[in-house]
């Protein structure tokens, strides 16, 4: 019997090290990258998402806004022309806004004007807003104003502020100010405004 020749076969080749493994292997690469950019991404959404609605907004009270204006400038509250601000949101505005706009939060300031330069619009009286609207009589020139303060759902987009607006990213903001309600928070300012002479 013949004696059987060696065994000449390479051995296989040795695993390589734990550090070289991970260097070259691909297994999560995927989800490693997305966590690096899932914070801005989903920040760039919530940004999108929120200055979508405050469009929305603001559509919908200055579509409010125009239709209430249109009641008074027909005369249809001749007989009622002076009324406090509560009375006149709860039988009159509130009813006409989208359930969506919170009508607590709304002021209003709604007053006759001698001129039409004296009824040229200012941001100032929502802080203190009067407790009475007057809407005038016929031919009156009348300013109707109204004020929302929309709350900011996603508060990381606001950075610091000051005593009345807010920075965003260290950009200044004309619509983002301290929430007249409470100075600990910031708003969007929705604003609306209209003036218009009453019909004979």
């Amino acid at each position: 019997m013949e004696q059987s020749e060696t065994d000449c076969s390479p051995k296989p080749a040795e695993k390589p090290a734990l550090l070289a493994r991970f260097v070259h292997g691909r297994r999560g690469a995927v989800a490693a990258e997305f966590a690096m950019v899932a914070i801005p991404f989903l920040g760039l959404l919530a940004a999108i998402f929120e200055t979508a609605f405050v469009f929305l907004v603001q559509a919908a009270f200055d579509n409010t806004v125009n239709n209430v204006a249109r009641q008074v400038l027909v005369n249809s509250f001749s007989g009622n022309s002076t009324q406090t601000s509560s009375a006149f949101l709860q039988s009159t505005f509130c009813p006409a806004l989208p359930t969506f706009i919170n009508c607590s939060k709304v002021t209003l300031n709604i007053q006759p004007s001698t001129t039409w330069a004296a009824a040229a619009p200012g941001t100032s009286w929502y802080n203190s807003p009067p407790a009475n609207v007057n809407l005038g009589q016929p031919n009156s020139i009348i300013l109707f104003q109204a004020f929302y303060p929309m709350p900011i759902y996603f508060s990381v987009l606001v950075a610091n502020g000051t005593n009345s607006v807010s920075s965003l990213y260290k950009h200044t903001s004309n619509s983002v100010y301290v929430d007249p309600n409470n100075s600990a928070l910031f708003v969007h300012a929705i604003f609306s405004t209209v003036a218009f002479r009453n019909e004979p």
